[in-house]
């Protein structure tokens, strides 16, 4: 009778309340940890709200929500600075848009091994449409790799801004034009222009 009210009150609070609550229970009255019923029933409670009372959601469902957001954002903005080397004046536009290409690539495929990785750990999709993949933990297990997923996710950022850093490097050995300044003469800017000033006529002398 008090076990059940008890544990319709842990179920109205929030996660950090609740295990103080089972921490005091525990402590005051020693059935907890010698009833095995008990203790089921406390921790399934526990889970039960520290899912759902704190984010409305399982946990592991917030940890892959974050990361995929983390690393979209990252890729986002490595992205934009990947286009913009596009208006970089340089002499061999070829190269330019070669080295922007393959970054930019490398760029995609280094955002979807980052969420596939999220996904072996954590549940759901591969970050793309595509099955569950093997490994993945039950949404019934607690989940317990939030620091292996948060040191993925950085390293992952730190791979992709890598890849934009030395798409940067190499557009800025290509040579430099100034703008509306042909290096050579006979181009359109110079059409019309002698190649070479006439030689003034000499002198007579008196």
């Amino acid at each position: 009778m008090l076990l059940g009210k008890a544990l319709a009150i842990l179920s109205t609070l929030k996660g950090a309340a609740a295990a103080t609550v089972v921490v005091a229970a525990a402590v005051g009255t020693g059935v907890v940890a010698t009833n095995e019923d008990v203790q089921t029933a406390v921790t399934t409670t526990i889970q039960n709200v520290t899912h759902s009372a704190d984010s409305n959601q399982p946990a592991v469902v917030t940890a892959r929500n974050k990361a995929d957001k983390d690393l979209r954002a990252a890729f986002q903005l490595d992205q934009q600075k990947l286009a913009k080397l596009h208006d970089a004046h340089v002499t061999d536009r070829a190269m330019l848009n070669d080295t922007v290409g393959k970054a930019d690539a490398a760029l995609r495929a280094e955002l979807t091994k980052a969420l596939d990785k999220v996904a072996t750990f954590t549940l759901g999709r591969e970050g793309r449409e595509s099955p569950r993949p093997t490994g993945s933990p039950d949404i019934k297990v607690a989940f317990t790799a939030q620091s292996d997923l948060d040191t993925w996710v950085t390293d992952e950022i730190a791979a992709m801004d890598k890849i934009e850093k030395d798409a940067q490097d190499a557009v800025a050995l290509l040579p430099t034009a100034a703008p509306g300044k042909p290096d050579d003469a006979g181009k359109p800017a110079d059409v019309g222009k002698p190649a070479t000033a006439p030689t003034p006529p000499a002198h007579p002398t008196p």
